[in-house]
This record gives C-alpha cells, structure tokens and sequence, in this order.
C-alpha cells in the first residue's frame, strides 16, 4: 500500500483593472482552491515531510492507496 498527501491552497487573484472601472467587465477580485498531490516512496519520507510542514497541516490530508489495475477483454464474433 503506497501513501501520500494532498495538501490544499487557497490562492488570491486580484481583480483586473476593467472589473474597477467598469463594473460588468473582466474579472473581480476572487479566491482559488487548488489541491496539490505528493506521492511517497516510503513511510519514512512521508514522516519527513509531515515533520518538516507541520505548520500547514490542517491544509493536508494524508492517504494509503492502491494502484488501479485496468484490464480489456476484447471479443469478437464473426458469424
């Protein structure tokens, strides 16, 4: 079972220039969610990492996961 981290970042955007002065055009000011996955190789470098961000981790989430094995099975009847 492998683990990882998916760590959550709210980043600003200012508004453009126009949303100022002419209310209706480009963009307001707003706020972005972004969420950034970290593969790790072993326990022990997760261990680090969390160590070394332990001031941000209440924007983390830690997880074990499984890679997804995909098989296709094709048929084909000629009759």
């Amino acid at each position: 079972m492998k683990s990882g981290v998916i760590v959550s970042r709210v980043e600003h955007v200012e508004g453009d220039e126009r949303s100022k002065t002419n209310p209706g055009h480009g963009y307001p000011a707003h706020n972005v969610t972004r969420q950034e996955f970290k593969e790790f190789e072993s326990e022990h470098e997760l261990k680090q990492f969390l160590l070394y961000n332990e001031n941000s981790l209440p924007r983390m989430r830690v997880i074990k996961f499984e890679d997804l094995v995909i098989s296709k099975n094709i048929v084909i009847d000629i009759a």
